[in-house]
C-alpha cells in the first residue's frame, strides 16, 4: 500500500500526518519521508501524527524508532503524536511509546 501523508511546517516544526496502514509494504517509504524530514535545513523538529493510521506492523515500529535515533543523532526533535485505537496499543504493548516521545 503506498504511503499517504501530509506535511506542514510552523516555526521549525514539521507535521507529518501520516493516513492508513504503515507495514511493510511501505516501510521503505516512511524512512525515506522521516530522514528526509530530520535532514530538511532549519527543521528543528519532526512530529509524526498518527491520527489516521489504522494499522501498524513490526518494519513500521522499526522504522519508526530508528528514525528517532537518527533524530537524535542529528541535533533534531522528533516525537509522535495521538496514536489512537490499534495503533496506541500495539506500540503501547511493545514498550516503544516512550523511545517515540510522549504521544498526546
Amino acid at each position: 500500500m503506498e504511503l499517504t501523508y501530509t506535511a506542514d511546517e510552523v516555526d521549525g516544526e514539521l507535521r507529518l500526518r501520516l493516513v492508513g496502514e504503515l507495514d511493510i509494504d511501505n516501510a521503505d517509504e516512511l524512512r525515506q519521508l522521516l530522514m528526509s524530514a530530520i535532514d530538511t535545513p532549519g527543521i528543528s523538529a519532526v512530529r509524526v501524527d498518527l491520527l489516521a493510521v489504522t494499522f501498524l506492523d513490526s518494519s513500521a515500529i522499526s522504522t519508526l524508532l530508528t528514525c528517532s535515533r537518527a533524530a537524535d543523532e542529528a541535533g533534531c526533535r522528533y516525537r509522535i503524536s495521538r496514536p489512537r485505537g490499534f495503533v496506541r496499543k500495539v506500540l503501547d504493548v511493545t514498550g516503544v511509546l516512550p523511545a517515540l516521545g510522549t504521544p498526546d
